[in-house]
């Protein structure tokens, strides 16, 4: 692949025949000559409109260009291969880009760091040859990537039914839109930027060793190091989306959290780390390791900590415990007595239901003078038991609580035992997640699952009722399923096809007043809605026509119809695909097309398309080549408020 940046500098290079050995570069002559400012080189360098933007900044007038950047450019050999990274052959901690033995402070560096990784998949068994671009080299190619796109195959889903031909999107619909998660993300901008207010997620993990599930299966030879990308490249643009008091929580197992800390320490700062809570994903002992692994981490960080309102976050996870309400709000009762001795604090106090007569126990004395006791009791804030027959107690509300700054701070440990006080009640385990999702489903869909009431409490220190929460690895739909049930707005994003067999049926089911996990504790009883949406696939469509194709013949014609209508990569030479020979295996074995196997066959045919060209851009929605909906034209629109 080469990006446009290259062809520029190959462009301008050109006119330079000494620096040309037949076709072949010869990079270090460049490299000496603009170290050497060779007036002409250095001229023809700054009149390229591209090379001239990436490179150069003007200050007060004076033209500074960056010839060291440059010359980095043409140093490392991968720019001019396929991986455009810097760090692919070197691994080790560097300060400013230089390695240690160049300089005193020292920071984790990892290799493809300075690239985007798409992590294109439909399918949960299938991984891809990943394309890395790199943030300034491949820059045309990561903007058209992350340009807004197309959103077809539009819905709404309601109590009442499915409503098709939807054309209007508000700020108040719930959404789910299936397609990669990264270029979904960046579609959201323009639309979100600063404004969710939090975003759980439960990421493929990196695992040590060989461990089957949620294991990141995505193809590289650095495995560790593409998915800190993969992480890198998603967790920095939902950084963008979430408000200043927004929350990031993200579960991960102990062999990618460490990691993973250091990454989000990166991108957040470490100031504004909150906290690693444990959480006990098991009760179950298991021997399969020195240690039986029975708990997962919760990391939380938030975009701006001075910004968190305390009192709220603080009081957030006591919420279970105010489980009365009346027509002043949610309440809970607390005694109305307290550990002391006060004269003034000591008189009697007459039930108005039965006419009993209490006084305080011997050591104790009531919590307030008379006179307010009566403007409490006025006020209806006293309560003489459930059935109204037995001692004082007095009614705290919610509301006055969280005003007041009363709340307990949540701990880090969040496990399947409820802790000894009424506010809290236990996190469940994926045991019984499993059994939910049995319920949901009749069988097992997915494996570990995460239990609603974990969500719950994170939905519950972070945000209000309809504040915004965000989830892209959506999966099974446990995110959208609690925030739906707690009446916050939410937007889930999934790229897996089990998406319309799983995820919209049990939304849908949501809807319908499903009652496992958070139902009862929230008293759901059904309803609200949420928009399905796509991202329109355009080069995506070729790849399912060639993973469905059954045989050679198939093949052919649809390769046929590539050259016609797809985007393909421009260095590949069309017309010798189906008579060139191909090594295979890595040995000399060389096999034409027709001879290869078939999935070697369409292996080849998939890297021939333009992997930054796999959904429509907005601004290209209008082509008529692309025979856009006049129905997704209007959704597009009003979503991305061109309208």
């Amino acid at each position: 692949m080469q990006t446009e940046l290259i062809k520029q500098l190959n462009q301008t290079l050109k006119t330079f025949p000494e620096y040309w050995d037949d076709k072949i570069l010869q990079r270090t002559k460049v490299i000496n000559d603009i170290k050497a400012r060779k007036p002409a080189l250095i001229k023809a360098l700054i009149n390229n409109a591209k090379i001239k933007s990436l490179y150069s900044t003007e200050v007060d007038g004076v033209l500074i260009f960056d010839f060291h950047s440059l010359t980095s450019l043409l140093k490392y050999k991968e720019y001019w291969a396929d991986s455009f990274t810097k760090y692919r052959n070197s691994i080790g901690l560097t300060s400013e880009g230089k390695y240690l033995n160049y300089g005193a402070d020292v920071v984790l560096d990892f290799p493809f760091k300075d690239c985007v990784l798409e992590g294109g998949m439909t399918k949960e068994e299938q991984g891809k040859n990943e394309v890395y671009y790199n943030e300034i080299i491949a820059r045309d190619e990561i903007d058209r990537l992350f340009s807004p796109k197309v959103l077809t195959k539009v819905k709404r889903y309601t109590k009442e039914g499915l409503e098709e031909n939807i054309t209007q999107f508000s700020d108040d619909d719930n959404l789910i839109i299936k397609g990669n998660n990264l270029i979904a993300l960046h579609s959201l901008k323009e639309r979100y930027s600063e404004k969710v207010k939090c975003i759980f997620i439960d990421p493929p993990y990196y695992f040590i060793g060989n461990k089957p599930a949620d294991t990141f299966i995505y193809n590289s030879n650095f495995k560790l190091s593409s998915w800190l990308v993969f992480m890198k490249n998603r967790i920095s643009i939902a950084k963008d989306l979430l408000c200043d008091d927004g929350v990031l929580f993200i579960t991960i197992s102990d062999d990618g959290a460490h990691y993973l800390k250091v990454l989000c320490d990166d991108i957040f700062g470490s100031e504004n780390f909150i906290a690693d809570i444990i959480w006990q994903s098991r009760k179950s002992v298991s021997s399969d390791g020195l240690l039986s692994v029975s708990s997962n981490h919760v990391l939380t960080y938030s975009k701006n900590k001075n910004q968190i309102n305390k009192k709220e976050f603080r009081l957030a996870l006591d919420v279970e415990g105010f489980d009365s309400e009346d027509h002043l709000g949610k309440y809970k009762l607390e005694p109305f007595d307290a550990p002391n001795e006060r004269t003034n604090l000591s008189y009697e106090i007459i039930n108005p239901n039965n006419g009993d007569v209490y006084l305080p126990s011997t050591g104790r004395c009531w919590r307030t003078t008379e006179e307010e006791y009566l403007r409490l009791l006025k006020n209806q804030r006293i309560q003489f038991g459930s059935k109204g027959m037995s001692k004082p107690q007095l009614k705290v509300y919610l509301d006055d609580a969280i005003e007041a700054g009363k709340g307990k701070a949540a701990t880090t440990i969040w496990d399947a035992v409820a802790p000894d006080t009424i506010l809290w009640t236990s996190t469940d385990t994926t045991t019984n997640a499993t059994k939910h999702q049995q319920k949901l489903f009749g069988s097992v869909v997915f494996e570990n699952p995460k239990p609603e009431n974990l969500i719950q409490r994170c939905v519950e220190l972070s945000t209000k009722k309809n504040d915004i929460v965000l989830d892209f690895h959506l999966g099974s739909g446990t995110t959208a399923a609690v925030a739906h049930k707690m009446g916050r707005r939410y937007i889930g994003i999934e790229q897996m096809d089990y998406i319309n067999d799983i995820t919209v049926p049990r939304l849908q089911k949501v809807i319908g007043g499903e009652q496992g996990g958070i139902s009862k504790d929230v008293n759901w009883q059904g309803g609200g809605s949420f928009v399905y949406a796509e991202l329109k696939e355009l080069n995506y469509t070729y790849i399912h026509e060639i993973q469905q194709a059954q045989c050679y013949e198939e093949l052919v014609i649809l390769f046929n119809k590539m050259k016609e209508t797809a985007h393909l990569n421009y260095q590949v030479e069309l017309e010798k695909i189906l008579n060139n020979t191909y090594e295979v295996d890595g040995v000399n074995e060389l096999l034409t097309f027709k001879r290869l196997t078939l999935d070697e066959q369409k292996r080849l045919l998939i890297e021939l398309l333009d992997k930054n060209q796999l959904y429509v851009n907005a601004d290209d929605m209008n082509d008529v080549d692309l025979q856009i909906s006049e129905q997704d034209k209007a959704f597009t629109n009003c979503f991305y408020g061109k309208i």
